[in-house]
């Protein structure tokens, strides 16, 4: 086989290879996820909102709490309150975080692979203001009230957030144990 008959049938299969893996011109192939429904998620939360709401109310059992200070992903520094059910039903997190303003940023094992994150803060303004992220899987989706939407969060980096419960538990919830605390009666 001659050197310019090779070097065609390796460019055939490079391209090929290319055409079926769905890359061209060496760019990676980018999937495209369809954004979670807003009418289901957002049932989703106000149910998961509602029964967590329910049980801090009325709730048995076991509960740990652990308060700590820690740093944020980008390392911005916080207070946090972690807490979590010996059943393991409920879990969540929340950190206080000093950034141009005080925020507060909470985690919700939803379950599932599934996590709710809330940032709340006063604006300039005097104004609160409270947005929820939804994140299934290591997705971040941000909750849109406005148009009823799921839109993804491109720049997760920058929002400064966690993307799993897990990170979060791996974080703050390290040594967290549940047989010490229990809820008030």
């Amino acid at each position: 086989m001659s050197i310019r008959k090779l070097v065609s049938v390796i460019f055939t299969v490079v391209l090929l290879a290319a055409a079926l893996c769905g890359c061209t011109g060496g760019s990676e192939a980018v999937e495209t996820v369809a954004p979670p429904d807003y009418e289901e998620v957002t049932q989703l939360i106000k149910a998961y909102e509602d029964a967590y709401r329910d049980f801090a109310q009325n709730g048995e059992g076991q509960v740990a709490l652990v308060t700590a200070t820690g740093v944020t992903p980008l390392g911005a520094e916080c207070s946090s309150r972690y807490t979590c059910t010996s059943d393991g039903v409920w879990e969540s997190c929340s950190l206080t975080v000093q950034r141009d303003v005080e925020q507060h940023d909470e985690y919700f094992n939803i379950g599932n692979g599934i996590m709710m994150f809330v940032r709340s803060y006063i604006d300039a303004d005097g104004f609160i203001v409270i947005n929820k992220y939804y994140c299934p899987n290591g997705a971040v989706w941000y909750i849109n009230p406005e148009t009823h939407t799921m839109d993804p969060v491109e720049d997760i980096e920058a929002l400064d957030c966690f993307v799993t419960f897990d990170q979060v538990r791996r974080v703050y919830g390290e040594t967290v144990d549940t047989t010490e605390t229990q809820l008030p009666a």
